[in-house]
């Protein structure tokens, strides 16, 4: 059974603006080219709003939205036609970076007062209505623009990109998927279309790797397709350090991009970099505070360096800023278990799960807790669970296969790794050696 991740909120209100902590020098110089060359191009022609409207855009991109606008509304001084369509469009789509609709709308009617500014206009209005994922009226929009003669092609891509986005949010895949495959009939060498089309296919199970390495390919400096081909590559064991390499640079061109510094902390720790993990984790919490998923990586963050209290203390700092959130309460009962209270993690093992049906994580780690207490029967019991409710998650395979090596049925653990081997994010060198101690 396929279920769709939590992530598909994000996806689709981060990439509204499609594009645009720095671990290294050589990170915070790639951060820092684009910006530069944009900055460069517009002071050498300052009376140029292509060059403007280019600054304004990098700027964005780099998460840098109220320089980004002060430059936007310079251009506007100056320019004139499909200039002045531009960069309102710029504005619009930097007001949906702040999450700011009122004056995004605002910016998208201003278009429409352009000359041949209609087109583009319900387009941006769509985008508009997207970023509070609406997608009815995003359509409404899109239709009102077929109604319009000789829409340009930039337009025609933008509008294929919106209608895949507002297909998505009503579970239409197979629709979007078409949209997308559209836009990049009509622009093959723009990242945009690669980069929805490949953040889609991961999204449901699919191989999105293809289509998130051209995004990148053809974009280099964007961070929210250097963040989508991480998650994709994330899910591949054997390709963990390239999933690392990939969240760096995306928080290296948004350093304030905090779903990537997120993403990296928990790269880092997979990969038993703690001092990197702590460092990125104190970063996420300076960038955001008020961010429930912040607190949770900072928890886990302290979970790993041993400081069992303090993980909990994050977690319950994370339920009072939203009290339904799976992945606090998950939190707080692997350190439960760490700390050997196995009747509270599993109480709480048992509330997450309830809370975030769709993560298989819960199930995953109250089976291995319970081998971990010696409960051999409630960890069978959470195992059988776990792969009927994920049976394309390796993981699950891999618990439940534990769980029956250790109750010493070595026959059906073995038949829980070789399904394991054939789920998705299976780790074969690991469960080849699980197999391999099978007696």
């Amino acid at each position: 059974m396929m279920r769709t991740s939590r992530f598909c909120a994000f996806a689709l209100a981060g990439i509204a603006t499609l594009g645009g902590i720095v671990s290294t020098t050589r990170d915070a110089s790639a951060q820092e080219s684009a910006v530069s060359a944009a900055r460069d191009g517009a002071r050498k022609a300052p009376a140029s709003p292509e060059a403007a409207t280019a600054y304004g855009r990098a700027l964005r991109r780099a998460g840098r939205e109220a320089e980004a606008l002060a430059e936007l509304k310079r251009a506007q001084v100056f320019a004139k036609g499909d200039a002045a369509i531009a960069v309102g469009w710029e504005i619009a789509r930097t007001h949906i970076a702040r999450r700011d609709f009122a004056p995004a709308m605002s910016a998208c009617k201003s278009v429409a007062k352009v000359a041949n500014g209609a087109a583009a206009s319900r387009v941006c209005a769509a985008e508009a209505h997207l970023l509070w994922r609406r997608g009815t009226e995003a359509l409404a929009e899109l239709a009102e623009l077929a109604k319009l003669p000789d829409a340009s092609a930039d337009v025609r891509f933008h509008a294929k990109l919106a209608e895949g986005r507002s297909r998505e949010l009503d579970s239409k895949d197979a629709d979007a998927e078409a949209s997308y495959r559209e836009a990049i009939r009509l622009a093959p060498d723009r990242f945009e279309g690669h980069l929805l089309l490949g953040a889609m296919l991961h999204r449901t199970g699919k191989d999105g790797v293809p289509s998130l390495r051209r995004a990148v390919d053809l974009d280099p400096h964007d961070p929210i397709a250097a963040l989508e081909y991480g998650r994709a590559l994330a899910s591949d064991p054997a390709r963990r350090s390239d999933a690392i390499a990939a969240f760096e640079k995306a928080a290296a061109e948004r350093p304030t991009l905090v779903d990537a510094l997120r993403a990296l902390t928990e790269a880092y720790l997979l990969a038993g970099r703690l001092p990197d993990a702590k460092r990125v984790a104190a970063s996420v919490l300076k960038v955001a505070p008020n961010d429930v998923l912040a607190h949770v990586v900072s928890g886990r963050v302290a979970l790993a360096d041993g400081k069992v209290d303090a993980a909990i203390e994050a977690g319950e700092a994370a339920l009072k800023l939203m009290p339904n959130e799976g992945k606090a309460k998950l939190l707080i009962a692997d350190a439960y278990a760490k700390k050997g209270e196995i009747d509270l993690a599993l109480e709480a093992y048992q509330k997450a799960s309830g809370l975030d049906p769709l993560d298989p994580a819960p199930l995953v780690n109250a089976t291995n807790a319970c081998i971990a207490a010696g409960r051999l029967t409630s960890a069978k019991a959470f195992g059988q669970r776990a792969v009927l409710d994920f049976p394309n998650h390796a993981p699950s395979w891999v618990a439940q296969g534990d769980a029956l090596a250790a109750d010493g049925n070595a026959k059906a653990a073995r038949t829980a790794y070789e399904a394991a081997k054939k789920a998705r994010g299976a780790d074969a060198a690991l469960i080849d050696g699980k197999l391999s101690r099978l007696r």
